[in-house]
């Protein structure tokens, strides 16, 4: 009797944890891909020398949004390294597109050295339970006008469409403390 009342007593105590522990589930509710040049979400270059010195350029970029939400009852993230934070992995056909369509990988940091352009990230650190999330990435693809700072032109109006219908040929991965924690295959949504 004393080991059938502490096993009940055992599976009493583990079935209470289990209740009580937090489930961090996160959900792909939304995503946006477009291709942008607009001063108010991709920025803009300073020109630092030259004839048009003081004047700004504003790059064409291919854009992401997503919403994300805490499906789980506990906030996921928090502030600074412990934040949440999102990439994208192309997959090779994104990829083959990319170098197509500018000359490098847009997804691999590095390679934009010596463009004069950039990429951009926005999100929220952190998701309270129930709620959503919204993060955005910009990838600099060139810009319109000739300058020497600038090398990288804006490709062709089709090579543009083309790598735009092709964005969402890879996954998003979400990080906490710089660990992946889920990811999304974007091509399913």
């Amino acid at each position: 009797m004393k080991r059938f009342i502490k096993l009940l007593g055992l599976i009493s105590v583990i079935a209470l944890f289990t209740a009580c522990s937090s489930k961090q589930s996160l959900e792909l509710v939304n995503s946006k891909v477009d291709i942008v040049k607009d001063k108010r979400i991709v920025g803009s270059i300073g020109i630092t020398e030259g004839d048009k010195k003081g004047q700004e350029l504003v790059p064409t970029a291919l854009y992401y949004e997503f919403k994300i939400k805490n499906i789980g009852n506990q906030k996921i993230g928090g502030i600074g390294g412990k934040g949440l934070q999102v990439k994208i992995e192309p997959d090779d056909k994104l990829v083959a597109i990319s170098k197509e369509t500018v000359g490098f990988n847009i997804f691999k940091p590095s390679s934009y050295d010596g463009t004069g352009v950039g990429y951009g990230t926005s999100f929220d650190g952190e998701i309270q339970p129930n709620k959503n999330g919204d993060f955005i990435l910009t990838f600099e693809l060139g810009v319109s006008e000739e300058n020497p700072q600038v090398p990288l032109r804006v490709p062709s109006k089709e090579k543009l469409e083309k790598l735009k219908n092709n964005a969402l040929d890879a996954s998003l991965i979400v990080t906490l403390d710089g660990k992946e924690i889920t990811r999304f295959d974007l091509n399913k949504k």
